[in-house]
């Protein structure tokens, strides 16, 4: 059973690492689509999305940490 658990933990690691990866790659988009646009409303449409795209990084990140943590118990 802690070899299933283990394996499930490390699934769920993986998870979150591809998602936070993702969530890197939708920032640098967003932030590439703020750099080129030239209206007001989209430019901070764009800046908004890399904004919220930090934040959902920032809890990925934060739920990878304590999934580590809890992994060394």
């Amino acid at each position: 059973m802690e070899d299933e658990s283990a394996d499930v933990k490390q699934r769920l690691l993986h998870i979150l690492e591809e998602a936070i990866e993702q969530e890197h790659l939708s920032q640098r988009r967003y932030a590439l689509g703020a750099s080129l646009a030239t209206d007001p409303v989209v430019k901070e449409m764009f800046v908004r999305l890399v904004e919220d795209e930090m934040g959902h990084e920032r809890t990925l990140r934060e739920r990878r940490l304590a999934l580590l943590e809890q992994k060394e118990r």
